[in-house]
């Protein structure tokens, strides 16, 4: 579960700082960063479910 938890983690962060590029207008940045947080979040969200799966 805390690996979970750390991907969320790192997801949220991945989002807050495509904000902040977007805020910047570094739009090229913005995109990559918001695409690698979706990545993680749905590893996490994947993670999970495996977890849930052998609870």
């Amino acid at each position: 579960m805390a690996a979970y938890v750390a991907l969320q983690q790192i997801s949220t962060n991945l989002y807050a700082e495509a904000e902040a590029a977007v805020e910047l207008e570094n739009y090229e940045d913005a995109s990559l960063l918001e695409s690698q947080a979706d990545n993680v979040f749905q590893f996490a969200e994947n993670l999970i479910t495996v977890i849930e799966e052998h609870e």
